[in-house]
């Protein structure tokens, strides 16, 4: 799954939000310019598919901080995401004898209000599918999922598996009070299961320096607390091991050995041995930057999450590594989309132009996002020798 284009209506700090997304991307802004609240939109999208429309909302800490502060009472939260389905996993063979097909592209659109400031009311929904034939002719079709009260109706040119998802939504069985993608036969069909893997990291380097106890995930969460289980994980497969400690040593000569310890109150921690040394070093010893770099690598390489979003990973990192740390970064985009907040001028200096999405605020409060490089004055700046990051130090990217 790629998400290619996100789009909204008051939510949170945005009055009107609509950026394309590239497989990198890196958000600057000044401070409490919504970089936060562009986020959220990610895992407000999550939590819907993962746990359901009202518990999303309250997550969010409900109407009040959901939609903008400056909407009046019958204003809608609308929110529209395009997304690229995997081709491999988007191939239908089992509801008719025709050559298999697969989803090419998806366009959801829902749209909330909230009466009396607090009840959640659906207002639209709307599912666009273009499907790609993989007969000889190659053929395109498209169907449009459109609700009307409590029903779903077809629109474009209906197929067989519009068809079957039609039948399935307004089915006795069916909850009509669901959205699209909280119905598990529309995320298993059309991709939206992948929404449910969107991870959002703000990792805190003093967490995974204290033991972790068994039983906590094997997948990394969003601060890096359990480092240490994951590390465990993979360090136990050869190939792995080698592979990360290849990644670390690359951008931290200076370590040679990563390994995990169990402790008697049935708890792990992990530690590192440098070159300089035959003695491990605990993890309660490492520097904030070296824990930053492991967990990165963690998130970025052996996390099997299709988008990930990553708040200022450079927070504890020397000016000198952030060209590695941007090439690590495009380098795993290739694999999965990834979004990442910045202050920093050297990130700037570094990533392609155009994967800067700039977020700033107006006079009234409300927040925009851009890419700057689309911008003819900003193309002549970089025309005339300027670089971004100049253009970002000096605030010039808001022209």
């Amino acid at each position: 799954m790629r998400l290619t284009r996100v789009s909204a209506r008051n939510f949170k700090s945005f009055r009107e939000l609509d950026i394309r997304l590239d497989n990198l991307n890196v958000l600057i802004g000044a401070n409490a310019s919504g970089k936060s609240n562009f986020v959220q939109l990610f895992t407000f999208v999550r939590d819907i598919v993962e746990s359901g429309l009202e518990n999303a909302v309250s997550i969010q800490g409900g109407a009040q901080y959901l939609r903008n502060v400056n909407c009046a009472g019958d204003d809608r939260v609308e929110i529209e995401l395009d997304l690229e389905p995997d081709p491999i996993e988007q191939t239908f063979t089992f509801l008719s004898d025709e050559p298999p097909s697969r989803a090419k592209s998806l366009v959801y659109r829902f749209s909330l209000a909230f009466p009396g400031g607090r009840h959640i009311g659906l207002v639209e929904e709307c599912l666009w599918v273009e499907r790609v034939g993989g007969g000889p002719a190659f053929n395109k079709t498209d169907f449009i999922l459109n609700r009307t009260g409590t029903k779903y109706e077809m629109g474009g040119h209906p197929d067989v598996i519009g068809a079957f998802l039609l039948g399935s939504l307004n089915s006795p069985e069916s909850s009509q009070t669901k959205l699209l993608i909280e119905h598990e036969i529309v995320r298993s069909m059309l991709a939206f299961n992948d929404l449910k893997s969107i991870a959002v990291y703000d990792v805190d380097p003093k967490a995974p320096k204290t033991a972790v106890l068994f039983g906590a995930k094997s997948e990394l969460e969003p601060d890096a607390h359990n480092l240490a289980i994951v590390l465990d994980r993979i360090l136990s497969d050869g190939e792995n091991r080698r592979k990360l400690l290849n990644l670390l040593m690359d951008i931290l000569p200076f370590a040679e050995e990563l390994g995990t310890e169990p402790l008697r109150d049935s708890s792990l921690f992990f530690n590192l041995r440098e070159k300089f040394s035959h003695e491990l070093m605990p993890a309660s010893f490492l520097s904030d930057g070296t824990i930053d770099i492991i967990a990165i690598l963690v998130i970025l390489y052996f996390e099997r999450k299709p988008f990930v979003v990553i708040e200022e990973p450079d927070r504890n990192l020397h000016p000198s590594l952030m060209s590695k740390l941007v090439a690590m970064f495009q380098d795993a985009s290739r694999q999965k989309q990834v979004v990442l907040s910045t202050h920093n001028p050297e990130i700037v200096r570094y990533v392609e132009p155009g994967q800067l999405i700039l977020i700033s605020r107006d006079a009234s409060g409300s927040s925009h996002a851009s890419r700057p490089a689309d911008k003819a004055q900003i193309q002549q700046f970089l025309r005339d020798e300027i670089s971004m990051d100049e253009l970002y130090v000096q605030n010039l990217l808001e022209v």
